[in-house]
């Protein structure tokens, strides 16, 4: 008894134009997902008018209990277009990974109370470009440093680790103060060490 030898066969691709029209539409919903996208992210402006929105901004105090991250740009001036946005602070608005709320405000603004500018009651340097600071529920405004301003996954990374719950080695008073005893939440890990 001899084997019967099996016929070969061999599948054949599907035709190119049967993938065309699919292979398009995802690309369009995916242009149209990235347009839309872009279209939303347009970053709040504070109403430097509004002294419960500075409250909330610049300390915490409200509701939302909110972080910021808050880009010095002027307001435009007589209908004009004005400054473009700091690409830098775009990019990480863009990211989207940070845990903070970003919003725009004019630091050139007097403030009522003080009489003082936004830069000079905070002290930030006006001279560090983009002026950049971080405040809300972690405290008053902190400006972010120039060697963080380099692009936006910089300054994402520094947002991050500012304000997001990590471990730190403790090993004075003076930081358990600063980096737990100062926080509103705080747990601590006792290591022994050498004698």
């Amino acid at each position: 008894m001899g084997r019967v030898a099996k016929k070969k066969t061999t599948q054949k691709a599907p035709p190119l134009d049967k993938l065309l029209k699919p292979a398009a539409g995802v690309a369009l919903a995916m242009l149209g997902y990235y347009f839309m996208k872009g279209m939303s992210a347009e970053i709040p402006r504070i109403d430097v008018n509004d002294s419960l929105a500075l409250r909330e901004v610049f300390f915490g105090e409200g509701a939302s209990g909110k972080d910021f991250a808050v880009l010095c740009h002027p307001e435009a001036k007589d209908g004009s277009v004005g400054l473009p946005v700091s690409s830098v602070f775009q990019d990480s608005h863009d990211d989207g990974s940070a845990p903070v709320e970003y919003a725009i405000i004019d630091c050139d603004h007097v403030l009522p109370d003080s009489g003082k500018t936004i830069y000079e009651k905070f002290k930030l340097n006006k001279k560090k470009r983009p002026t950049i600071f971080v405040s809300g529920k972690v405290g008053p405004p902190k400006q972010v440093p120039e060697k963080h301003l380099k692009t936006g996954a910089m300054l994402t990374k520094l947002l991050k680790q500012m304000l997001e719950p990590h471990a730190a080695k403790i090993e004075k008073t003076k930081e358990l103060k600063e980096k737990c005893l100062n926080k509103d939440v705080c747990g601590l890990l006792l290591k022994g060490g050498k004698p």
